[in-house]
């Protein structure tokens, strides 16, 4: 009997040490269920907030300062402080764009027993803004290569609205630009004379001519914008209820209802002489042509020609386009004496005219399909 309570008297030091040691595990198994939980329950919480803040952001785009503050309202408003939010616009080279980051501290509880006190994390989101109020249908003229020079040679050049090419700009002739003239590589000017009503950008700037109104240069590349395409959307709505032709299609000296989008798949688009009610688009998935006018019927009425793998050439020697013209992947070609009232936005732009008018405002818009805002990374 003695013999076993001595055992059991010696057994009682290593059952403390058991318990000390199992003690320490369960905390152990406790920090990892309890701390990991909670870091990541912070973590999906921080990823809501910086997806809100970078769609809301998105919605203020192409005005960097708006966005940015309207980034970091809407992540306020989901529990991330300004001190712990960082917006970015532009983003990735592109004025479309805005980056969201969202940063918060965890404390540790049972992890402080092996000497842990707090975890850092974060979360990211981008957002990105498509659609015809702003980016590429901000200018006047969009030129969306990164590689191909925007020509354009004209006697009489004015451009009501700004210019912007993602490559080079070369100007000669006499030309008025009302708006800013903006490149992401060189701009140059061999012009009889030229005005620029706001600022002129690019990576260097030459300009040359006997009358120079040019007061505001910035020699540094100007932001490069992404081409938007919404022609899934408007092939849907021509299927669904508007006009759809699989051959190409010629429409001569006429009136065109734009109820609904007008949508040739697989085929050229001619347009001879042709007038326009209502709001809407024509699209064709080859190159569009126009001779002659276009023109509205009704002040309220608004036009895109929309080509979206092929080429859109004006051709006529005096024409009158009321409308826009949209090729993201392909030449936009003026030719002879035009005037637009509307916008040119193409993968590259060539004027060739004596006497050219590009005329923007913000009812060239109302054809087209409202904006989208939406997460990209």
């Amino acid at each position: 009997m003695r013999s076993i309570r001595a055992w059991l008297k010696g057994e009682s030091g290593q059952s403390a040490i058991i318990v000390a040691i199992s003690m320490v595990v369960l905390c152990g198994f406790a920090a990892l269920a309890i701390d990991i939980g909670r870091i990541s329950v912070t973590r999906g919480q921080l990823q809501n907030a910086a997806d809100a803040a970078a769609l809301a952001g998105a919605q203020a785009l192409p005005t960097a300062a708006a966005a940015q503050s309207q980034a970091v309202l809407y992540a306020g408003i989901n529990g991330v402080s300004a001190a712990n939010t960082t917006a970015t616009t532009p983003f990735s080279g592109t004025s479309s764009k805005i980056e969201v980051v969202c940063r918060g501290t965890v404390p540790y509880t049972f992890a402080r027993v092996f000497g842990l006190s707090a975890k850092d994390i974060s979360a990211r989101s981008v957002a990105q803004k498509q659609g015809m109020s702003g980016g590429a249908f901000g200018y006047a003229i969009f030129s969306g290569s990164t590689l191909d020079l925007m020509q354009m040679s004209s006697q009489n050049l004015t451009i009501d609205g700004s210019v912007h090419s993602n490559a080079d700009i070369l100007l000669t002739g006499t030309v008025k630009i009302t708006g800013n003239a903006e490149s992401v590589k060189s701009f140059s000017a061999y012009v009889t004379s030229i005005i620029v009503g706001g600022t002129c950008q690019g990576s260097s700037i030459s300009v040359s001519g006997g009358s120079i109104n040019v007061p505001t240069r910035i020699s540094s590349p100007a932001v490069t914008i992404a081409m938007p395409d919404f022609s899934t959307e408007l092939k849907e709505d021509a299927s669904a209820g508007g006009s759809y032709f699989t051959t190409s299609k010629t429409y001569s000296a006429g009136i065109i209802s734009l109820d609904s989008p007008i949508y040739v798949d697989g085929g050229s688009l001619t347009l001879n002489g042709n007038s326009f009610t209502g709001q809407g688009c024509m699209v064709a998935t080859g190159n569009i042509q126009v001779n002659g006018n276009l023109t509205r019927s009704g002040s309220s009425s608004s036009i895109c020609l929309y080509s979206k793998t092929g080429d859109i050439q004006i051709n006529t020697s005096v024409s009158r386009i009321d409308g826009s013209l949209y090729a993201p992947n392909g030449i936009i070609q003026i030719n002879g004496n035009v005037t637009i009232n509307g916008r040119i936005i193409a993968k590259k732009v060539q004027i060739n005219g004596s006497t050219v008018n590009i005329i923007s405002s913000s009812g060239d818009l109302a054809c087209l399909p409202g904006t989208s805002v939406s997460l990209v990374e």
